[in-house]
């Protein structure tokens, strides 16, 4: 009985681990990142004072990495855009046809982002199956950030503002790097919580098997043995008929 709920468990798990590891990026994927300052530019154009300039950076920047922008399907195009205008520069790096792994589209790209923000600092985080993916959606990133951020922030003061500083004007908007793109490293998969998940289901199927195994001896009664009817019946033995042959056999 333990062999077979054993053996049943670890057929499971084994087979799933082997799915594990032959789906790209389910154990390990690559992580590269790149911190942006996001604020406001000494524009002519502003009507606000420069006192607000912190807390409008900070709240410009808390739109970007907080919002819906990231996800959004205008940002993730415009990401899968850049990377295509980009193909020269990330083959120079990683050589000719790069497998960017599950960021080739903005589908996947949108998945990959996540954001944090410390004041007006966003640091933007893309993780993807490879490398490559990794390194090139964190790089577009950047750049697309710094030239069209006016385009996906569409920011306005809160009404606590007097009304001349209601608004900013897209020239108003900025984005620099702070921090230049990473270099991808390992991190681990979604699928990577699941190893120890059937590491645990077969330490527990030899545990359960085993006390199987001690429950049916302790419930079974049946005499096996000459010395336990001695034992029982406190009398010795004085005889004894020996097994019949089986058929065909001496």
């Amino acid at each position: 009985m333990v062999i077979v709920v054993v053996a049943i468990v670890a057929l499971y798990s084994g087979y799933s681990y082997y799915k594990l590891r032959k789906t790209p990026g389910e154990l390990k994927n690559s992580s590269s990142a790149i911190t942006l300052q996001i604020g406001v530019s000494a524009s002519s154009s502003k009507t606000f004072s420069n006192a607000d300039d912190v807390s409008v950076s900070e709240s410009l920047a808390d739109a970007f990495a907080s919002g819906p922008i990231l996800t959004s399907h205008e940002f993730d195009n415009a990401i899968a855009n850049q990377i295509s205008q980009d193909s020269s520069l990330i083959a120079q790096k990683y050589g000719p046809n790069p497998d960017l792994g599950n960021c080739k589209n903005a589908g996947g790209i949108g998945g990959a982002l996540s954001a944090s923000r410390v004041h007006s600092l966003v640091t933007i985080t893309a993780t993807c199956s490879t490398a490559q993916g990794a390194w090139a959606v964190a790089n577009a990133v950047g750049e697309v950030t710094t030239t069209q951020l006016s385009n996906f922030v569409d920011y306005v003061i809160p009404s606590s503002a007097t009304p001349s500083t209601s608004n900013i004007a897209p020239s108003d908007m900025s984005a620099r790097i702070i921090s230049s793109v990473s270099e991808p490293v390992l991190v681990a998969g979604p699928g990577s919580s699941k190893v120890s998940l059937y590491i645990t289901l077969v330490v527990a199927s030899i545990a359960l098997g085993l006390a199987l195994a001690f429950l049916l001896e302790y419930l079974d009664d049946r005499i096996r043995e000459k010395q336990q009817v001695a034992s029982l019946l406190g009398l010795p033995i004085l005889g004894e008929v020996p097994r019949a042959p089986l058929p065909g056999r001496r």
